[in-house]
């Protein structure tokens, strides 16, 4: 009855989507850059291109089809990088959390699919979007009160922190705050805030896939619970950002008995059950 088409050379929809209250949907997309855009962009090591991610909202024409693009986030406008003074985005990686750090990867540093969300969710009483960046074993959230224009700066928004990252977590190692002893999510999925009438609620749950790391292969389901400020920013004192455990996992009683490698979700259910699969 509708349908809406994002595939090209430049830019194919991929993962999820999320609806929102409005009738407006979010998608996913990858977006393409050249290895030329990549390497003035501060990319220490690139092939042929590099695949960056944008947020598209899409409000649906359900009269005569398709729709119109209303709002629109880029990760390439929030980008640092400590490689090379010359280049675009030169910075200070570990004073700069709310921003992307180009040179960052995991697994081969040749792969196009550099950040690989794999989730994405909406709050509506916070306006904000919670993000599930695969490569990097971190989940992000970034304000969706602000405009196109001003998603695409530092500064705009309830947060006036524009299309920067509000928060992020998982892997510190990310932007330089922490080692492999400080890693608590990997490869995870289906990061999204538990809904206001369920228990919990307001808190994040997420699939941690590769949870043993790089020694045990098993899975855990674990909620998160970030420390929230009443103007709906998020404490931050320097180092890793907080919380430093998990508020509540879900592990089997033999860990490797339990073990989704990709994909793979949990849901908070009205009996306060969580349903996993």
């Amino acid at each position: 009855i509708w349908e809406y088409q994002i595939s090209s050379s430049t830019e194919c929809q991929h993962h999820d989507i999320e609806y929102l209250p409005n009738g407006n949907i979010l998608i996913i997309s990858w977006d393409s850059k050249t290895s030329a855009e990549a390497t003035q962009a501060g990319r220490s090591t690139t092939g042929s291109a590099l695949w960056s991610e944008k947020i598209i909202e899409i409000e649906p024409d359900l009269i005569n089809g398709g729709g119109n693009i209303v709002w629109q986030w880029n990760a390439w406008d929030h980008l640092i990088q400590d490689a090379d003074s010359t280049k675009d985005n030169y910075g200070n990686v570990s004073s700069s959390p709310e921003l992307i750090n180009i040179n960052y990867y995991s697994g081969d540093p040749l792969n196009a699919d550099w950040l690989h969300f794999n989730s994405i969710n909406y709050n509506e009483s916070l306006d904000q979007i919670i993000l599930s960046c695969h490569t990097f074993s971190e989940v992000w959230i970034i304000d969706h009160s602000t405009t196109t224009a001003e998603a695409a700066t530092h500064s705009g928004g309830n947060s006036n922190k524009g299309g920067d990252l509000l928060y992020r977590w998982g892997n510190p190692q990310t932007y330089d705050q922490g080692t492999n002893s400080d890693q608590r999510l990997f490869k995870q999925h289906d990061a999204y805030w538990i809904e206001d009438s369920l228990f919990d609620a307001g808190k994040i749950m997420i699939f941690n896939n590769q949870a043993g790391g790089q020694l045990v292969d098993y899975s855990e389901v674990n909620i998160i619970d970030p420390e929230i400020n009443n103007d709906g920013s998020y404490a931050y004192n320097g180092g890793a950002y907080g919380p430093n455990s998990f508020h509540w996992t879900y592990q089997a009683s033999n860990p490797t008995d339990f073990f989704g490698k990709i994909i793979s979700g949990a849901q908070r259910l009205p009996d306060g059950n969580t349903l996993i699969c």
